[in-house]
């Protein structure tokens, strides 16, 4: 059935749109079907915590179509889908106990939707009675076999199931006791499949892990040093191909806590780059946490990071747009001045780019007050001067740390970039000119503490005021 009636949509700028709950709503993941249509799966609850499913369909106009999946005795959670050959959605989930606070997923719930939203299928498939937390990540690898990936932490487990286009079990082997999460799965050029995942002790040491046709694991443990230089290599990431021999690996980790870096792997799972700094939110100086990355042209590779301050203050979303030889093309803040998570993305044929998450006015203070969150992007939008787009929270350069001391970095793909550094009464105390670089370092010592003013002007005369702090 399609329910439309508690929905509104509304134009936050140029490109974002919101579709405005009753509930607590967050798009998940987005596909584009054959139609050219966008689909994307999400979850809603109410203030009583009763999870339903959904998914909607939606297109450059924002013209919109959306299918609740909600059952009054149980929780059900829709947590990814794919697009299969015949243009259905195949949507792996969970049903829970349903106790009015929390919930639990101990049963893995498929469903097929034709593209009118019709229920074609279903399956279930139990876990133990125990079970929560359960994370389900769905692949259709190139010989059209689809596998359903399972990982849990009460109890722990990791699991793989094939599935047919009906819905039938083919295969399954489930691994209880055993630490570790399967974060994406991601192609094999044969049989089988791969997925980016942690080895468990600790959780967050990332490994690459190779699935066979009989769903045997083969795990990768990825390095904590390259060239002498520790990486905290996490498993929250994903990979993709740039080509038969080559595959790109974002993950979280690095130098810092939860940065995005990108990597360039071989067959082995061997490095064959330096990691690659994506960067930093540009607004709040906070380490990103990864969102997605995607690409119809390795010319434009998109890549996107939330970050997180609190419930009651402005949260953002980074985009930066990239080619195949890491080269930054441009990178910005976005979101405006909300909570604005970004969950998913997924580029287009054009050379754009569609992103879904959730958004919430901080400022109202009820924290079940999601909507769901869409925005398209074309490159200019990322390259473009921040001065010159709608949204009057962009921004083209960050600085960190911030507040700091001696020094700060400054991230920015625009070139040709005069800094001047004025302090609290106006006066210049600094100028320099930016070499063009997407990072450069800064050296403060002779500065007082206090409060600065970074002005910044590229080489077409767009101005942005960044403030700074001594300590």
């Amino acid at each position: 059935m399609i329910y439309i009636l508690f929905i509104t949509k509304s134009l936050i700028s140029q490109q974002e749109f919101i579709l405005d709950s009753e509930r607590r709503m967050h798009f998940m993941n987005v596909r584009i079907d054959a139609n050219g249509d966008f689909i994307s799966i999400f979850f809603e609850d109410s203030a009583n915590y009763h999870y339903t499913g959904g998914i909607v369909k939606f297109n450059s106009d924002f013209d919109y179509e959306i299918y609740i999946h909600d059952i009054d005795t149980a929780h059900v959670s829709f947590d990814d889908f794919i697009v299969t050959p015949d243009n259905n959605y195949l949507i792996a989930g969970s049903i829970g106990k349903d106790n009015g606070i929390g919930y639990s997923n101990h049963i893995i719930y498929f469903l097929l939707l034709d593209e009118n939203f019709n229920v074609l299928a279903e399956n279930l498939y139990p876990l133990c009675e125990d079970c929560i937390n359960t994370s389900i990540k769905v692949l259709r690898n190139a010989d059209d076999k689809v596998y359903v990936t399972l990982a849990g932490s009460v109890p722990t487990f990791k699991g793989v199931i094939e599935i047919s286009a009906s819905l039938e079990i083919m295969k399954d082997s489930i691994y209880y006791d055993n630490p570790g999460g399967i974060m994406n799965p991601f192609r094999s050029h044969g049989d089988g499949f791969y997925f980016l995942g942690g080895s468990g002790v600790p959780w967050a040491v990332g490994q690459i892990t190779q699935v066979d046709t009989n769903l045997n694991f083969t795990s990768t443990i990825l390095p904590y040093y390259i060239n002498g230089q520790y990486y905290e290599m996490e498993a929250r990431g994903s990979c993709k191909w740039l080509n038969d021999t080559t595959y790109i690996l974002i993950s979280e980790g690095g130098f810092g806590p939860d940065d995005l870096y990108l990597y360039k792997m071989n067959h082995n799972h061997e490095f064959l780059t330096e990691p690659f700094f994506i960067g930093r939110d540009n607004i709040n100086d906070l380490s990103l946490n990864y969102t997605g990355m995607d690409w119809t042209d390795p010319g434009n590779i998109y890549v996107a990071g939330w970050s997180y301050i609190s419930n009651y203050s402005p949260t953002t979303y980074y985009v930066a747009l990239l080619n195949e030889n890491f080269d930054v093309l441009g990178a910005k803040s976005y979101g405006g001045n909300n909570n604005t998570y970004v969950n998913s993305l997924v580029a287009t044929e054009d050379g754009g780019c569609v992103m879904i998450g959730g958004q919430r006015d901080y400022l109202a203070g009820d924290l079940n007050d999601w909507n769901g969150y869409f925005a398209f992007f074309q490159p200019d939008d990322i390259i473009t001067s921040a001065t010159e787009t709608p949204n009057p929270h962009d921004s083209d350069y960050s600085l960190f740390p911030n507040p700091g001391s001696d020094n700060f970095t400054i991230q920015t793909a625009c070139k040709q970039v005069l800094l001047i550094i004025f302090d609290d009464k106006g006066v210049i105390m600094f100028e320099q000119q930016l070499r063009d670089s997407f990072q450069q370092q800064i050296n403060t010592k002779r500065l007082k503490t206090g409060l600065y003013v970074c002005r910044f002007t590229d080489k077409n005369g767009c101005t942005e005021n960044v403030k700074w702090t001594k300590k």
